[in-house]
């Protein structure tokens, strides 16, 4: 079966699904329709005739229509889950398209992590986000704060609680992108360190075979120690691994330095063409990055119990309402 037709029957078995009864063709064209979806009664006969033999729904009766069969819910969840596992790289690629941050001008949208902290825990928290932002464990050293009831993308801020804003480390994706530079985004990842020089990575997890942001699943799972290697200890803090094409190493050197100069440095190391990168190998005639997780800050935090609410790749700020983490404090004092 084509790809059309599969899509088609899977948004047919969503509609007999959320129905819960059985249902004709007629109010599955009604319930396409309110999904945005043109099928007409025709196309959607063929595809219930097909689906029956198939296993896949149930004809009750000619008047009553049909519902979804046991089979039919295995391959709907299969469904959904296949396109879930896509959101996370569609989702960087989406927005370093849409982010216009233009290096030459310091000025444009960049990508925004966003998380939220308990306001009775929040000097606790800056304590050990500005630790992590002196160690060098932030990307670059810009954030943002805001307090209940203000919007920042498509939410806003619950009472009791205090929003802080990092820089997502896909920004870089999207300035080296918009400056003629090819970026894959290959793994999430832990990288273990200490003294704070980078020495291996110990995870390592495909964006193009997860649901959610590596980070906040490592953040949650307990996996981090930012907060001792800001204090000069070994632990694991988040990372990301790309790549570029080798013949783009010496231009990427000179936007990079750019980068560090607006305020947005996360580079941890850049390899060799061809030659792995902490141990990972990279395809032919690429070279291995690695980036620092714009979320480490905020895990220290979470680590020594200030219980954070993270979502990385959050929304697009524009760059001025970024400020100097140093500004934090008085930043949150002024909500």
């Amino acid at each position: 079966m084509d790809e059309r037709s599969t899509k088609h029957q899977i948004e047919i078995l969503k509609v007999l699904s959320d129905a819960n009864e059985p249902i004709g063709s007629t109010r599955i064209v009604e319930a396409l329709a309110a999904m945005g979806v043109s099928m007409n009664g025709r196309t959607v006969r063929f595809h219930l005739q097909r689906m029956d033999e198939d296993g896949l729904t149930d004809k009750i009766s000619r008047r009553m229509g049909r519902i979804i069969t046991e089979k039919g819910k295995r391959e709907l969840e299969s469904a959904e889950i296949v396109q879930r596992m896509r959101f996370v790289v569609s989702r960087i690629d989406s927005m370093c398209y849409d982010m216009s941050f233009d290096i030459t001008k310091g000025s444009g949208s960049v990508v925004l992590n966003f998380s939220l902290v308990n306001a009775s825990r929040i000097d606790q928290a800056m304590d050990e986000i500005e630790r992590a932002f002196d160690a060098g464990l932030g990307m670059g050293r810009l954030v943002m704060a805001r307090g209940p009831g203000e919007a920042v993308g498509p939410e806003r801020v619950p009472e009791g609680m205090i929003g802080i804003g990092t820089v997502c480390n896909v920004t870089i994706n999207g300035i080296l992108l918009k400056m003629g530079i090819p970026v894959t985004s290959r793994y999430g990842c832990l990288l273990r360190m200490e003294g704070r020089e980078p020495l291996y990575f110990t995870q390592l997890v495909e964006y193009t075979g997860i649901t959610v942001d590596p980070l906040d699943m490592f953040i949650k799972a307990g996996m981090t120690s930012v907060h001792a290697v800001a204090r000069g200890g070994a632990g694991v803090v988040g990372a990301s691994f790309r790549e570029i094409p080798a013949n783009a190493g010496r231009s990427f050197d000179a936007v990079h330095k750019r980068i560090e100069r607006a305020g947005m440095a996360g580079v941890l190391a850049v390899g060799k063409p061809n030659q792995p990168l902490f141990n990972v190998p990279v395809d032919e005639g690429t070279i291995g990055i690695a980036v620092v997780g714009g979320l480490n800050p905020v895990a220290a935090a979470h680590e020594t119990g200030c219980a954070t609410s993270n979502t990385a790749l959050h929304s697009l700020v524009d760059f001025s309402e970024l400020r100097d983490y140093h500004e934090l404090r008085d930043l949150v004092k002024n909500l």
